[in-house]
């Protein structure tokens, strides 16, 4: 295996030692020592979570680069040389770091079952707050499967903001058409995708009082308002088609 020394210029080690020996926490300050240059070494660079609070970022240039989750209190300066062109931006404020470290622990997880047992604890934790819900929507529409939308779905409230549900219908809809899409390719039978219905019926129902369980009771009422419902005496097939107009209710 490879040293670091390796991989690092003599000035990028002299300078990673002159942070390590610093008393400052200051993100500015480090910046000074480690011989970075705020205008040109913060471009389109992954900064998440940093903590910003009491930095001096006037004359920093973070075009393109990722800020989501940086930590920030009212001795953070900005102005107009502080460049912020095109860059990804969620401060967050010093007193809300611990519900931060959550968010950020929940970013890592892969499995379901962790995920919902983190979002869980956030819930018990923090509520349902302001801050808490705009997190869940903006996570639940960059989910990358329909099952981990319905994760944050099980958590959300029945009814989010119009500007929320209207985020929420474009993302759940986009990710459940992909889902049916892959399941039909796989046989191409129109079956299989019927029967893959069976497991987002089961975890739409999971939960009470959530945005998972209002798609779900517009499902049932979809269902229930088919015309083979009376026909087979209370009993309806569940078709991919009836879950995608459930999804289209969102917010209603």
């Amino acid at each position: 295996m490879r040293l670091l020394e390796d991989f690092l210029s003599d000035k990028d080690i002299a300078g990673i030692k002159q942070v390590m020996a610093s008393d400052s926490l200051r993100f500015d300050l480090l910046v000074q020592v480690s011989g970075l240059d705020p205008k040109e070494d913060f471009k389109f660079s992954d900064l998440r979570g940093l903590n910003l609070s009491g930095a001096d970022l006037r004359g920093f240039d973070f075009t393109g680069s990722d800020l989501r989750y940086c930590v920030r209190n009212d001795n953070t300066l900005l102005d107009e040389t502080t460049i912020l062109e095109d860059a990804e931006i969620e401060w967050v404020d010093l007193a809300a770091l611990p519900i931060v470290v959550k968010m950020q622990e929940l970013e890592t997880v892969t499995s379901s079952k962790k995920r919902q047992e983190l979002l869980g604890e956030l819930i018990t934790e923090f509520g349902r707050s302001t801050h808490v819900v705009t997190y869940m929507v903006s996570a639940a529409s960059k989910a990358q499967s329909l099952d981990e939308f319905i994760d944050f779905a099980l958590f959300l409230p029945e009814l989010p903001s119009e500007g929320q549900s209207a985020q929420l219908r474009k993302a759940g809809q986009k990710l459940l058409k992909k889902k049916i899409k892959q399941t039909r390719s796989r046989t191409r039978r129109e079956a299989t995708a019927i029967f893959a219905t069976d497991s987002i019926v089961g975890k739409l129902q999971q939960s009470n009082e959530s945005l998972a369980q209002r798609i779900f009771s517009h499902l049932a009422d979809i269902v229930i308002s088919k015309e083979q419902t009376t026909t087979l005496k209370g009993m309806a097939t569940i078709e991919p088609k009836d879950i995608e107009e459930a999804f289209s209710r969102i917010g209603q």
